[in-house]
């Protein structure tokens, strides 16, 4: 019963003292050519256990082991949580064999007490030119039946198989802990506590899900500079959303072709990702739009901002905070915008650069899953002398993976009068269309909108321009889609370089119609 008791509290604090561990360690986490040897030695004769199945180390478990001798550290294909079904619509049993990584969780004991703790993962034998991210968690975490957050589990109800399981949980109780990894150039650079959340909504259901990252380290913050800059409290880890069966750069590209204009984008890319050793594929780490991301990016007070969707819910921030906004949306809806002092009052309310370059990206884009969906706005609440202070919303882009599809898509239209076969349209109803519709009554407006898409669609939308930014980002992850399509049986390998050259496709032929969509509705001739 003791060792029970000395364990429980191993377990409590084993996480927390991870990244601060004095314990001396032979080996760094990192990739290595051939074989080795760890030793690990205490400075304080404590007795020193460990695992390396991503447990945590307790006297009784099967997979514990008291440290007395040299650990061998070898190349590994004894994988088990890649075979274990995360998806019961879209699953796939990975294909032929995948080298996996060691994973040591260390703890040392000292008069019943731990006293040091820390985590190494070992890469023997693998390669990859992508950063590498690896998750290190007790498997139950993810995979248990009763709480693990990657698998349908207990709350999985076949009678509604897209909208139930464990994975479409949210919230603190569906948060898991674990240790991050990063490494680049085959080298360790960052180590730190994070929550494991699952992200996305209908892409839940897809067997490489999204994982959202908090930090949970005693900073409360990334310290690392991803995207360079330090101090977000949130990241991603993202599957590449809906496109994840096809080009899997999508969301990625798309964001990249727009950067740089009056809306916020999501810096993000590519790393190859590991849970406890064993290989996931491909994901793309992404910032996450919340308040402290407002913070790091533009300057301004976190507590002093305010973050919102497109049917006015708070995305992050108080209830009520949102109140601007819908009562903007009311004198949008009661007033004539042809007038000036109406147009006025708008033009005090929202940032009209951002909102105009924001409506004719996602047009070009042919976003198929928006206005009705996938539209945020922030602003801060008390004005602060900083850039982006004014009080004005200002809108975001993110979730572009139903973009680049169909050249053809009259996405200006739906814009403007929604789609009905779209269901997130019909049930926000005019919510998403209405306050484009009414600024466009606006002659002001209306000229400035049409100069603005002119210059976008000539200059950022540039063909040459845009096939470059495509194929850069295809040649990113072209020497880790093949392994990652084994992996997940998708993209299929024999299809990935068409679904690529279709985007490019796209971007050849969506001007065209551009035209003709504008000439349609504003008579401006081509």
């Amino acid at each position: 019963m003791k060792s029970k008791v000395i364990f429980a509290t191993v377990l409590v604090v084993l996480v927390a003292a991870i990244g601060y561990s004095q314990l001396i360690i032979s080996h760094e986490s990192g990739f290595y050519e051939s074989p080795f040897q760890v030793e690990i030695k205490s400075t304080v004769g404590g007795r020193i256990y460990y695992t390396m199945d991503g447990t945590d180390p307790a006297v009784g478990n099967q997979g514990t082991i008291e440290y007395e001798r040299a650990i061998p550290i070898v190349e590994r294909y004894d994988n088990t949580l890649i075979y274990i079904p995360t998806s019961p619509l879209y699953w796939k049993t990975p294909e032929g064999e995948f080298k996996k990584a060691t994973v040591l969780k260390i703890v040392e004991v000292v008069n019943g007490k731990v006293t040091d703790s820390a985590v190494r993962t070992y890469f023997v034998g693998i390669h990859h030119d992508l950063p590498v991210v690896s998750i290190i968690t007790d498997p139950s975490n993810l995979f248990d039946e009763e709480k693990g957050i990657y698998v349908p589990g207990k709350l999985f109800d076949p009678t509604n198989p897209e909208w139930s399981g464990n994975y479409h949980q949210r919230g603190s109780d569906w948060e898991r802990k674990a240790i991050m990894e990063y490494f680049e150039n085959g080298k360790l650079v960052y180590r730190t506590e994070v929550g494991l959340r699952i992200h996305g909504e209908y892409t839940r259901n897809f067997p490489i899900k999204s994982l959202r990252l908090y930090a949970r380290n005693k900073e409360g913050e990334f310290t690392y500079p991803f995207f360079g800059r330090k101090g977000y409290k949130k990241l991603i880890l993202r599957n590449s959303g809906n496109d994840w069966e096809a080009t899997y750069i999508r969301d990625s590209a798309v964001q990249e072709i727009f950067k740089g204009l009056n809306f916020d984008t999501q810096d993000n890319y590519p790393v190859v990702h590991y849970i406890n050793g064993e290989y996931w594929g491909i994901s793309y780490l992404m910032e996450y739009y919340d308040q402290r991301y407002l913070q790091v990016k533009h300057g301004v007070n976190e507590k002093n901002t305010v973050i919102i969707n497109g049917d006015l819910s708070i995305q992050d921030g108080k209830e009520g905070d949102q109140e601007s906004f819908v009562r903007l949306a009311k004198f949008v809806r009661d007033n004539d915008l042809s007038k000036l002092e109406n147009y006025s009052y708008v033009a005090n309310m929202i940032d009209i650069d951002s909102y105009i370059d924001y409506k004719i990206a996602e047009i070009i884009a042919a976003n198929m899953d928006w206005p009705g969906n996938n539209e945020r706005m922030w602003r801060v609440l008390k004005p602060e002398d900083k850039p982006f202070g004014d009080g004005k919303w200002r809108w975001m882009m993110y979730d572009m993976d139903l973009s680049f599809w169909e050249p053809t898509h009259n996405t200006l239209k739906v814009a403007m009068y929604g789609d009905p076969n779209v269901w997130d349209t019909v049930t926000m109803g005019e919510t998403s269309t209405l306050l484009f519709r009414k600024l466009l009554e606006n002659e002001e407006f209306r000229k400035r909108f049409l100069e603005r898409f002119e210059y976008i669609l000539n200059v950022v939308f540039d063909e040459n321009r845009v096939v470059k930014i495509i194929d850069e980002h295809a040649d990113r992850i072209k020497a880790e889609i093949a392994l990652h399509s084994r992996r997940w049986g998708k993209p299929e390998i024999d299809n990935w370089e068409s679904e690529i050259e279709w985007m490019k496709e796209f971007a050849r032929e969506r001007k065209n119609y551009i035209r003709e969509y504008l000439n349609e509705i504003f008579r401006i001739g081509k």
